[in-house]
């Protein structure tokens, strides 16, 4: 059943009586999306499944401890959150897909993640600093995408994509911890995971002074910062990729050569979905943005990117 936005904006402690207006921006896969306005201020208001929420407030209230900027967080319930709405906001504004092939915009984007991976690495090298952390190295809602790797995951979407007879998958399946231990001896950070235009704010000013702040920390995990900055490039286009590069600076060659073959496998077990089930996926569903993974089997890449993985985590265990 929907749910009715004004119990929950009353929950937040806005008075249903000063809302002007009500409109659905997005109702999908579980997930609802209002723009609310009131005589004072325009929110919009996120009604997500109950272990997304968690996530994304728990993601919201540790980068705001940490310093890192994001969109201004009015208040959440436990399914709901209360943000700034881009469209009427003063100092932002939502990107639109040209500006994923701007040099400023890449410029933008690199300082913010400059400033979030600098915080997460701190984080997790000194895990008890501040008291921010509840236990262990890093809070129990952060995961890494290698977490889902394993011997039986990776033989399932070997299945799962027909390519079963591919000797890939038993070297993958033979070295997966060997190359995830080696992930763990470098320096992690926190990685967004989810890199695209549409999750991105802009400042209103142009040129060098432009800021970003990405948002929907829903996948927020712990990662290499090679493996942020590929998502993050992958998604941009043109100069604003160049400039990307260039104003977040060197990131330890190590880390690309490990995230490598990693990413590849990553992809196809989330592009074959469950895969467990040892069901075939058909090429006529299997995902366009996952092809060019699947293609790296075929031709023998995801092998040749293993086989230098597994020697640099054999070299430096």
């Amino acid at each position: 059943m929907t749910p009715d936005p004004r119990p929950i904006i009353q929950a937040l402690g806005i008075d249903p009586a000063a809302i002007r207006l009500v409109d659905t921006l997005s109702e999908r896969h579980g997930h609802l999306i209002w723009r609310i306005v009131t005589p004072e201020r325009s929110y919009i208001l996120k009604w997500l499944p109950e272990a997304e929420a968690s996530v994304e407030i728990k993601a919201y209230s540790l980068l705001q401890r940490l310093g890192v900027p994001t969109l201004p967080l009015y208040g959440h319930t436990a399914q709901a959150l209360l943000l700034e709405d881009l469209a009427w906001s003063d100092k932002w504004r939502l990107a639109v897909q040209a500006d994923s092939a701007k040099s400023q915009v890449g410029r933008a984007v690199a300082r913010w993640y400059r400033v979030f991976h600098q915080a997460g690495e701190a984080l997790l090298r000194v895990p008890l600093a501040a008291g921010l952390l509840a236990q262990g190295d890093c809070p129990g809602f952060l995961k890494s995408e290698t977490d889902e790797l394993d011997p039986a995951s990776i033989l399932a979407t070997g299945r799962a994509l027909a390519l079963a007879d591919h000797p890939v998958w038993d070297l993958a399946a033979n070295h997966i911890e060997l190359l995830k231990a080696a992930v763990n001896r470098q320096s992690l950070t926190l990685n967004y995971n989810d890199f695209h235009w549409t999750n991105l704010a802009l400042s209103h000013q142009e040129g060098d002074q432009q800021e970003a702040i990405i948002f929907d920390y829903h996948l927020l995990g712990v990662g290499m910062r090679y493996s942020d900055c590929r998502n993050v490039a992958g998604s941009l286009s043109g100069d604003a990729v160049v400039a990307f590069w260039a104003a977040y600076g060197h990131v330890d060659p190590r880390e690309e050569k490990l995230d490598r073959p990693l990413a590849t496998l990553y992809a196809l077990h989330v592009a074959s979905g469950p895969a467990g089930a040892g069901r075939s996926t058909s090429l006529s569903e299997f995902p366009k943005w996952a092809e060019e993974s699947r293609q790296r089997v075929i031709n023998g890449c995801l092998e040749r990117d293993l086989v230098a993985a597994i020697q640099l985590a054999q070299s430096s265990g």
